[in-house]
């Protein structure tokens, strides 16, 4: 690491953060990342790994090192998609919450609420239980049989239903009284989407939020095609112990990808994965009081210290907190979000001899990145800036909203602009020169905005001032 480490030194002395109505990152730091990422490359001595962050004014940075193929030869770059396997569990979670916020059905609800009888199944499982892994229900992908009838027919698409009917056993646990994590949690909730909004769960991703956050490379090879560019997986497929290029054999096992579905099936670029973790981790698809019962965790025995919730990991970095998932099926995946800084991190591995856990190493390397550069700006760039009160009520509010503005002393221009998670207008757009006093601006006719959080900017000589939180609630 001590290579990452000059690297570094080399920087500090003159980097600066872009203005960050801009949306870029500067170039410095991105070459700071792509440095690190280079290096976690050999140290981790596999075939790619590709990276993405997305920072608190919505920049992304993203890059890729090693290669996809050899013949023809591609290296891995930031268009390329990797397959995220259980990060996928993160979509679905978000799906149940937001039901949940809709009042369509609730986290208390049993298993006999919403599906059939199953063998081995106990009806009486909770919704909460399936999220928090806590159900005791058998993990069907550990079913010796499952893999050789996966590969005995890869053309063949597979119901949820068929699948646990098929590869469930005997419990491992009483509901509640452990934790163990299961896979087959997630395909009960999968079918729970189903049966609950009468669409296939992979139609209700696409709804709720990949078309609205505007995620393209979100792809269930099962049922949509893949993105153009899939970096190709690396896996020993003859025995010799040499991984070889199985993408041919992989990206068509239609058969695997919908037994998995929404417990794994996912492909998506790392900046789609890194947009994706902030959106979601932020609490910002989700009634507040929803998204405080989904950070609620216990403690599971995994690597790291790791804490699990509802459809999210928790454990430390570097002393700082992070949410989000990681996931392994040949390809790897780690994507965490850090609420105190707003940042998210992706990092996908297409080589089977890394997992998820490994991969935390490459998302400290690049959280220390972006931490180092972040100090040196704290301590050169201090600006005393004029002193500006904002107050915005009701907050939550629904259809009305007032913002209250007290500017303390004259000023040059005062913008205010109000803000989607993805840095879009969709409100507010006040500017004004020469400003003094106390103002207030009335906001109405806000009903066609959808629940979630918005951020109210100040703005003084278009150089960021002040960013309030406010949270729509659709009654």
């Amino acid at each position: 690491m001590k290579p990452i480490r000059l690297f570094l030194l080399l920087f500090l002395a003159f980097f600066y953060f872009e203005n960050s109505t801009a949306q870029t990152v500067n170039s410095k730091l991105a070459e700071a990342l792509q440095h690190t990422l280079d290096s976690m490359h050999q140290v981790l001595n596999i075939k790619g790994l590709g990276a993405s962050l997305q920072f608190s004014n919505d920049a992304v940075w993203a890059g890729g090192s090693g290669i996809s193929s050899i013949s023809p030869l591609d290296s891995i770059g930031p268009e390329h998609a990797f397959a995220v396997a259980s990060t996928t569990k993160t979509i679905t979670a978000a799906c149940i919450l937001q039901l949940v916020d809709e009042g369509v059905l609730t986290l208390n609800d049993s298993l006999h609420h919403w599906l059939p009888t199953f063998n081995f199944i106990n009806p009486n499982i909770t919704i909460h239980q399936l999220l928090r892994h806590q159900s005791g229900v058998y993990d069907v992908l550990l079913n010796p049989s499952f893999q050789p009838q996966m590969s005995a027919n890869v053309n063949q698409i597979w119901t949820l239903e068929q699948i646990i009917s098929t590869f469930v056993q005997a419990p491992v646990f009483q509901p509640g009284a452990n934790w163990g994590y299961s896979n087959t949690n997630y395909l009960l909730l999968g079918m729970i989407i189903e049966s609950a909004t009468g669409n296939p769960y992979w139609q209700e991703f696409e709804t709720r939020f990949f078309n609205p956050l505007g995620l393209d490379s979100f792809s269930q090879p099962a049922f949509n095609p893949l993105p153009t560019e899939v970096a190709h997986l690396w896996l020993d497929i003859t025995g010799d112990g040499i991984v070889d290029d199985s993408h041919y054999l992989f990206s068509t096992w239609n058969s695997f990808f919908s037994g998995v579905g929404p417990a794994g099936a996912y492909f998506a670029t790392p900046s789609d994965m890194a947009r994706w973790m902030r959106a979601c981790m932020s609490g910002s698809l989700y009634y507040p009081a929803t998204w405080e019962l989904a950070q609620q965790t216990i403690s599971t025995g995994l690597p790291g210290n790791t804490k699990y919730g509802l459809g999210l990991m928790e454990r430390q970095y570097l002393g700082f907190k992070g949410l989000g998932h990681g996931g392994d099926i040949s390809y790897s995946s780690s994507v965490i979000y850090f609420p105190e800084k707003d940042l998210s991190i992706a990092v996908h591995a297409n080589d089977a001899n890394i997992n998820s856990w490994a991969l935390s190493s490459t998302v400290i390397a690049l959280l220390q990145v972006y931490l180092d550069c972040e100090a040196a700006i704290t301590d050169i760039s201090k600006v005393s800036l004029p002193d500006v009160t904002t107050l915005v009520y009701p907050n939550p509010f629904t259809d009305k909203l007032t913002v209250s503005i007290d500017l303390h002393g004259g000023f040059g221009e005062v913008n205010m602009t109000m803000t989607d998670m993805l840095g879009r207008t969709v409100g507010l757009s006040f500017s004004q020169n020469d400003s003094f006093g106390k103002q207030e601006i009335v906001l109405e006719n806000l009903e066609s905005l959808n629940s979630g959080v918005y951020f109210l900017n100040t703005f003084l000589d278009g150089k960021p001032l002040k960013t309030d939180q406010i949270i729509k609630v659709n009654e």
